[in-house]
């Protein structure tokens, strides 16, 4: 059975916590966003030095075989 709740207005100091957690919520999802991009952007960079390694690796291998 659900309890019936009564909403009452907000305190001055309930008020003020709830301007804060907001605030801090908006800091914390923008900080996230912000180290996923990195994170991607880690990733991209990774891959193509793999993709550059293996291109020199490859014509590295050319270069013996015509000589």
């Amino acid at each position: 059975m659900k309890k019936k709740v009564t909403l009452e207005p907000l305190t001055e100091s309930e008020r003020e916590e709830l301007i804060r957690l907001r605030e801090e919520t908006e800091y914390l999802r923008t900080e996230l966003a912000v180290r996923k991009k990195l994170e991607a952007l880690s990733k991209e960079k990774e891959a193509a030095q793999l993709k550059a390694k293996k291109q020199r690796l490859s014509r590295n291998s050319e270069n013996k075989d015509t000589n």
